[in-house]
């Protein structure tokens, strides 16, 4: 005590007393360093000594007016306590100072490190005098309550940590005090410092773990929405509250329903180590529930009987333990309304965490989720409709799950219901195909002639919206791949659903996975080429489609079909020609509408390039060609006024062109070689298309006239397929030999007239049409009779060998060579009379050395 004695505390405390701010302050200064000495290695009867003195003059210097004084005398009453023996009347004049600078509502104390130092002597009150806080506790809650809501950080953070220390040390006198300190903590939950949202979040999971749980109502959405925070420590630290009351909370039962989203909901977190902690905590808490309830009958027979994994389970998937699956099942009804309404929130992240939640609780819910379907379906629905993908692919992982677990008989009974009222939209199909994706063979299969029938009714597959048609190949796809060859029951239904969507599709990707499915159908389900898969199925579509034909138009959807048949299964057409010819002839009357008719046409004519396979196929092709001709082709062939006729016209034209030539009719003439002997080699088969001589003049008395007015139509392109229509229905009269003089005298001068068109490619198709005229000349011809029309013929094709365009001038060159053999003399006069007229002589002299060989 000599020690203690020497130190002349009495002095310091006088000094203490001082109304000089430096003396004061220096006071303390000197009993800091007396304290703080290591060297004196202070007794605990010097250090109580010392605290007699000195206690009342530092309780009341923690009011000086100097923030210094009241700094060092906080410093100097924590190293008392430290090494001071635990006696409550130590701090029994500390604790109603700090009440009165911490607690009111306006802080008295203006120094935040000051007050920063109170809550760490708070600390050091809490650490050391545990047994003796309980008197204490409304006071701490006071304190705590303000200074949580400090405006300095630190204080924050540390009034956090001063909470939870309180709750762990008397935790019976928190229980009833909590929750005036609840709202508090959540204020700084949105704290713009991640180190003070992560110290709230554990001070609330303390709060909650050691006081009363009633809170959780009021702390668990502020918590959810901590599982949004851009900061990983803040989303670990809610996922690692949760998991501890999952495991520790006194009354968790009655508040799984709370808990559980906010620690499922970390199991998709961007960083694998909060993924991992979330799975570690989840398998933790099913365990303990285990152990908890292992005297449970019903619990007990599960641990017993359920030990092996069903085999139809999700693959590469770990199956959550047993006290996982029994929490969510119990829990999951509770769930269902929440996530149903948040998966169509205005906010992004909280549609995609209520998916990926959705998806771990079908999981862990297994079989249980089979009553819940009905309540989740509408909203799964419109989450598959949503803009971000992640919200998709989450509720289509849930939908597969569900197939894993749910068998077809149940989820059909309120899937396909739901479907059948109308407004089907994408959603609807993704859901549907992804339940069917994950569904078992063999009860699936049972279930296949319900599923194709609904899926191939007109409303659900006639659809021109590229995703839906996607999602309804989709549900073929789930289909061919989970039951494969058992799909051959409903062979047929998937052929027109595949079929529909594949002849509607309007992008490329569509086309081509429908072709795909198509091929696999065909043989998977009969083992088939694709030509033979439609050879069986096509001919009920035709059925099907043919007695709504006269209500046509461009946008029907049985249109489309009739049009992907034509294109795509051009043989199978010709095969069923029984039926496609009524429909044809429904769909091109004049009664029609004449945008159908025009691309019926135009579709036809590429039908026709391939005239020998699809006439092969006919049984009576010269019949079909003669009614087509007849009913269909002439009538859009006669004039009429009109833009829209005109272009009729010219499809119809074109369409002829197709029909009896098979030439290429959009390539443009060699203007320097004649293509005549080309035309009349590829036409050696063409006889096929009439039967006889007799049923080719039907038809050629019906057109030749037609023919002759269109080769002076407005159209280029009509004058143009004219021209080339007149070539090929010569070369066939001359296989049957029966053109006349007159039919030649009769169309040659409409031709000649084309020579001064002003569209080249029509200028060059009439030089050759008039050689194929003149060529179909019998060989009787009485030149002397005829004169007149060789001379005419002469002189309308010589002036053109001055022709501006030298190609031109070649073309006629070569033409007149050929022609020259109807009357070499004739000509050969018509040159020497007229050769001084003339700038290509060079010309005229290669025509008459080939006449001279004549």
């Amino acid at each position: 005590m000599l020690r203690v004695e020497e130190l002349q505390l009495s002095e310091i405390c006088l000094s203490l007393q001082s109304t000089e701010k430096a003396k004061r302050i220096k006071s303390l200064e000197k009993m800091y360093n007396i304290i703080k000495d290591d060297d004196k290695q202070w007794s605990k009867e010097e250090i109580v000594k010392m605290w007699q003195i000195m206690n009342k003059h530092l309780a009341k210097h923690l009011t000086d007016p100097s923030e210094s004084c009241r700094n060092l005398s906080i410093d100097i009453t924590k190293i008392f306590l430290e090494s001071l023996p635990i006696f409550d009347k130590h701090i029994m004049y500390i604790i109603p100072i700090l009440v009165r600078r911490l607690s009111p509502q306006e802080i008295l104390e203006s120094s935040e490190e000051v007050r920063l130092n109170c809550v760490t002597l708070l600390r050091v009150i809490i650490r050391l005098y545990k047994d003796h806080l309980a008197v204490y506790i409304d006071d701490f809650i006071a304190i705590l309550s303000r200074t949580v809501m400090d405006n300095y950080q630190n204080v924050k953070r540390e009034s956090c940590e001063a909470i939870s220390e309180l709750a762990k040390s008397i935790p019976a006198q928190f229980y009833t005090k909590s929750e005036a300190i609840v709202k508090p903590i959540l204020s700084n939950f949105t704290h713009q410092h991640y180190r003070v949202r992560v110290a709230s979040v554990n001070a609330i999971g303390d709060v909650l773990q050691y006081g009363n749980s009633k809170s959780m109502t009021e702390v668990s959405t502020p918590l959810a929405e901590r599982l949004f925070d851009q900061s990983g420590a803040v989303r670990a630290a809610v996922v690692k509250v949760a998991g501890n009351w999952l495991v520790h909370l006194r009354d968790r039962y009655s508040w799984w329903y709370k808990i559980i989203p906010l620690l499922l909901t970390g199991l998709h977190d961007d960083i694998q180590e909060i993924r991992v902690t979330a799975a570690e905590l989840w398998d933790t808490a099913g365990k303990v529930y285990l152990q908890e309830n292992e005297s449970d009958e019903k619990i007990k027979d599960k641990m017993d009987y359920l030990i092996q994994d069903p085999e139809h389970y999700p693959p590469n998937i770990p199956r959550p333990n047993l006290g996982c699956r029994i929490i969510v099942q119990q829990n999951v009804g509770k769930l269902v309304g929440g996530i149903s309404r948040e998966l169509g929130d205005w906010k992004q992240d909280i549609r995609v965490r209520s998916a990926q939640l959705l998806a771990v609780l079908t999981l862990n819910s297994e079989q249980n989720i089979t009553q819940h379907i009905e309540n989740l379906l509408p909203a799964m629905y419109r989450a598959c409709n949503d803009e971000d993908q992640r919200v998709v692919d989450n509720v289509v992982l849930a939908a597969e799950y569900i197939g894993y677990f749910v068998p077809p008989n149940v989820y059909c009974g309120l899937v396909l219901p739901t479907l059948e009222d109308g407004n089907i939209t994408t959603g609807h199909l993704t859901v549907f195909a992804a339940i069917l994706r994950g569904s078992e063979r063999d009860s699936l299969s049972d279930e296949l002639i319900e599923i194709g029938k609904f899926l191939q009714a007109k409303h659900i597959c006639r659809s021109k919206k590229p995703n839906y048609q996607w999602q309804i190949l989709n549900c073929c796809e789930s289909l061919l791949h989970v039951c494969q060859q058992d799909c051959n029951v409903i062979a047929h239904d998937m052929f027109v659903i595949i079929f529909t969507v594949w002849s509607m599709a309007q992008t490329e990707k569509n086309q081509i996975f429908a072709k795909h499915l198509m091929e696999t159908l065909a043989k998977v389900a009969a083992n088939q080429e694709l030509m033979e898969f439609y050879a069986i199925h096509l001919r009920e579509i035709f059925v099907l489609i043919k007695d709504t034909a006269s209500n046509w138009n461009i946008y029907s959807p049985e249109f489309y079909l009739f049009k992907f048949c034509l294109s795509e299964a051009r043989t199978v057409c010709a095969k069923n020609i029984d039926i496609v010819q009524p429909i044809l002839e429904t769909t091109m009357n004049q009664d029609s509408d004449s945008e159908l008719r025009l691309k019926l046409f135009i579709i036809l004519s590429d039908f026709f390039m391939h005239r020998d396979e699809i006439l092969k196929a006919m049984k009576e092709p010269s019949d079909f060609v003669e009614k087509f001709l007849i009913n269909i082709l002439i009538p859009g062939l006669i004039w009429s006024a009109g833009k829209i006729s005109e272009a009729l016209r010219t499809a119809a034209t074109g369409c002829l062109c197709a029909l009896i030539d098979e030439s290429n009719h959009d390539e443009m003439i060699d203007k320097n070689k004649m293509r005549f002997d080309k035309l009349k080699n590829c036409l050696e088969n063409s006889t096929d298309i009439f039967a006889d001589k007799n049923q080719f003049l039907k038809i050629f008395d019906k057109l030749r006239p037609i023919l002759i007015s269109l080769v002076d139509d407005n159209a280029r392109k009509t004058r143009l397929y004219a021209l080339r229509a007149i070539c090929s229905i010569l070369n066939i009269g001359l296989k049957f030999s029966c053109i006349t003089d007159e039919n030649v005298i009769s169309t040659y001068p409409a031709v000649i007239k084309r020579l001064d068109d002003g569209c080249d490619d029509v200028r060059c198709a009439a030089v050759e049409a008039l050689v194929f005229i003149w060529h179909a000349l019998p060989n009787d011809y009485d030149l002397e009779f005829g004169k007149s029309h060789v001379d005419y013929l002469y002189t309308c094709m010589i002036v053109h060998l001055d022709d501006p365009e030298k190609e031109f001038q070649d073309l006629m060159l070569d033409a007149m060579i050929q022609l020259a053999k109807i009357h070499p003399q004739m000509l050969a006069q018509k040159i020497e009379k007229s050769r001084g007229n003339f700038r290509n002589q060079s010309a005229l002299d290669k025509l008459m050395k080939h006449m001279s060989l004549l």
